[in-house]
């Protein structure tokens, strides 16, 4: 019966999100706008590394096979911001250095359209993460992207969690071309001064100590409006557009431990989630974006 309540809710949702997208810009043959496209708090590593008997293969995996899917038709690019350590539900942490080798041509077959990047060390926020521990994290990151995937696939162009680091954690990194900011006006993000931060928010990006920061404009979770925010802002150049990937797929570890209820309502709500974002990037590819690593 939640089966049938799932499927009228999705169906229902998905002809409101399609009427409100009509009327695309079918006009743009060629355009020097792009757009990039991210993910944050990605954790779909820790169900490849703890299930990784389930899957022959990186795209049998639901929510890879999801990503692929809006890639083929849509020619979507997109960025995963991850976590040095991933939760698995049991109160232990699994490393994403952790992830086996059986992907890497997965991986390498996919990397003219998929990048990985670094969010944090974990999903916990830690303001008083000391220098070194920053550092060594971020490195980790990288090394194992190398590791399991590529270093080509390892993104340039990052969202730190809550947009945080300062001076002493920024100095310490390299390879880092662009940062993208808060979308949020009022809210400070890196080491930019209020000043800078409002040049950002009104002017879109700005240049320091030889890395671009750029302004993240519009975020798609739970957006049933986020086809008319794009039309108000389609005369920007570069776009900066993401969503979270808890809101597209659930992780199996702490999915399994939900009532009934609970997980009706995950499920509804991924589904909802996902059909805005599949409108989101159709929207993108028809309005003439092109999508951009901005490497």
């Amino acid at each position: 019966m939640h089966k049938n309540l799932i499927s009228l809710v999705v169906l229902f949702l998905t002809i409101a999100v399609c009427s409100c997208s009509r009327g695309y810009r079918n006009d743009v043959e060629e355009s020097d706008r792009v757009v990039h496209l991210s993910l944050d708090d990605v954790e779909v590593f820790a169900d490849l590394i703890g299930n990784q008997q389930d899957y022959d293969s990186l795209f049998q995996h639901p929510f890879m096979a999801f990503l692929q899917e809006l890639h083929r038709d849509y020619g979507m690019r997109i960025t995963l911001y991850t976590y040095e350590h991933l939760r698995n539900g049991d109160g232990r942490d699994t490393l994403l250095e952790d992830m086996p080798l059986k992907y890497k041509n997965d991986f390498r077959k996919a990397s003219d359209w998929l990048r990985i990047g670094y969010h944090s060390s974990r999903a916990k926020f830690d303001s008083l993460v000391s220098v070194s521990d920053f550092r060594d994290s971020y490195n980790n990151v990288n090394g194992a992207i190398a590791q399991f995937a590529d270093s080509s696939m390892i993104a340039s162009t990052l969202r730190f969690h809550y947009f945080f680091a300062p001076d002493s954690l920024l100095n310490a990194l390299t390879g880092i071309k662009t940062l993208l900011c808060a979308d949020d006006c009022n809210r400070l993000s890196y080491n930019l001064t209020t000043s800078e931060a409002m040049t950002v928010a009104e002017r879109g990006w700005i240049s320091k100590n030889e890395i671009s920061y750029r302004r993240t404009d519009l975020r798609v979770d739970d957006n049933f409006r986020v086809i008319g925010d794009l039309k108000r802002i389609e005369n920007v150049d570069t776009l900066v557009v993401f969503t979270h990937e808890w809101k597209l797929w659930h992780s199996p570890e702490n999915y399994n431990h939900r009532s009934l209820a609970g997980k009706i309502k995950v499920r509804t709500w991924e589904s909802i989630n996902k059909g805005l974002f599949k409108e989101t990037v159709k929207w993108l590819k028809e309005a003439g974006y092109k999508f951009s690593f901005l490497e």
